[in-house]
């Protein structure tokens, strides 16, 4: 069994979610006083600044993943390895764990890693697919796609990069 909870400082999602609230909330401010030529203006350009620190907040910063391979529940006529396992992906929000991705490990078709030199390829290929991102990182240069097929249906999931993520999904028979 692997189990992995990556957590990055995002020093960039924090400056920028400071820096859209500040920013907008200086702009409303200044807006309400008269010292800007159009207030309405100013106050919807606030709104939306102060809309992306809320998001990039909800969205980087309070959300917390754990990737984990485990033994699988149901029972298995397989005498494959990798039909033992489950990929599993849940979302950690405070005292409570919301399971997010179940992808049984036969049916991971392949696994790549996403770099800056390959990205457009990558997405160009993930067009027809379903796709997810469970990574909490504001700004990425590496990711681990992992390919599924269930059920006839192509699946693209995209998850933090981590050597020991590698190494257990060889380990566990991808």
């Amino acid at each position: 069994m692997f189990k992995k909870t990556v957590i990055y400082k995002n020093i960039s999602a924090k400056i920028s979610a400071l820096l859209c609230l500040i920013s907008g909330v200086a702009l409303f401010i200044l807006s309400g006083n008269g010292y800007v030529a159009i207030p309405a203006l100013a106050q919807v350009l606030s709104i939306i600044l102060i809309s992306a620190s809320i998001y990039i907040a909800s969205a980087f910063l309070l959300r917390v993943y754990t990737y984990s391979i485990e033994p699988n529940t149901h029972i298995v006529a397989d005498d494959d390895p990798s039909a033992q396992y489950d990929f599993i992906i849940t979302d950690e929000k405070g005292k409570r764990s919301i399971k997010v991705c179940h992808i049984e490990m036969t049916d991971i078709i392949s696994l790549k890693v996403i770099t800056p030199e390959n990205k457009k390829q990558i997405s160009a290929e993930r067009k027809l697919m379903k796709r997810y991102t469970y990574d909490t990182r504001f700004a990425a240069s590496k990711q681990i796609e992992v390919r599924a097929r269930i059920d006839g249906e192509d699946y693209s999931v995209i998850i933090t990069y981590d050597e020991e993520i590698i190494s257990a999904f060889k380990k566990f028979g991808k």
